[in-house]
């Protein structure tokens, strides 16, 4: 019986428009200098947000955790910020997602609910970028998806990215439920199918935003699905079986 369902966050339940975080981080680290008196080139702040973008991905792709606090302090040394104002820089930049609207995956409310109905505990497990849990728990809140979920596992908070085991370990604590009972549910082979199928979950590879997916990333998923509408009867056929 699949007694519990976790989500991947990204491009599964929900997207930005592309840019668009970059963008809103370079807004409100402006203006955060700006109150400070502190004058930064523009193009320096654009450097500096490329070279810690590109410092994520290659520790995402090496498995090798980069806590947000940390590329936030990198970037303000980066920009030559000094004393107090350190912190407010770095704040600008961990916080500036929350003015950027997500774009909800087609029938993610709907999905959800129908899942709860038949009794499925729902999570989480998420690689963060510069965002951290917290915001993207506001930011789920914000939208009235938040009370759906029982549990999660944020890798800013888990201190893991996918595939790794602990992160989707965490989760499943959170909604008591062994891996055997448990399906996973995300748009990347290397990270969301390999990580659950190790861990013994069964998986679900969507399409419905990240169409391409990552083709070279590792094993299929037991089932591929391009809208959220099928996922329940997904849960009703392992369940019959």
């Amino acid at each position: 019986m699949i007694k519990a369902v976790t989500f991947d966050f990204w491009n599964t339940i929900a997207t930005v428009p592309q840019g668009a975080m970059t963008e809103a981080r370079q807004r409100a680290i402006a203006a955060a200098l700006q109150g400070n008196e502190i004058e930064v080139e523009a193009d320096l702040l654009l450097e500096g947000l490329r070279e810690v973008g590109l410092d994520w991905e290659r520790a995402w792709a090496e498995g090798r955790h980069l806590p947000p606090r940390e590329a936030a302090a990198a970037l303000v040394r980066a920009l030559g910020v000094e004393g107090a104002a350190r912190e407010m820089v770095a704040e600008a930049f961990l916080g500036a997602g929350r003015g950027v609207p997500l774009e909800l995956a087609p029938g993610i409310h709907a999905c959800l609910a129908e899942l709860r109905e038949r009794g499925a505990r729902l999570g989480i497990v998420c690689d963060v970028g510069f965002s951290g849990g917290e915001l993207l728990r506001e930011l789920l809140d914000a939208e009235g998806l938040l009370g759906h979920f029982d549990g999660w596992g944020f890798s800013d908070e888990v201190g893991h990215y996918k595939p790794a085991p602990q992160i989707f370990e965490a989760a499943l604590a959170a909604l008591a439920a062994e891996p055997s009972a448990a399906m996973h549910v995300g748009d990347l082979r290397r990270t969301d199918v390999v990580g659950a199928s190790a861990l013994g979950m069964r998986t679900v590879r969507y399409r419905g935003i990240n169409l391409e997916g990552d083709s070279e990333g590792g094993e299929e998923a037991e089932f591929v699905l391009d809208n959220h509408d099928d996922l329940p009867d997904v849960v009703d056929l392992l369940n019959r079986d």
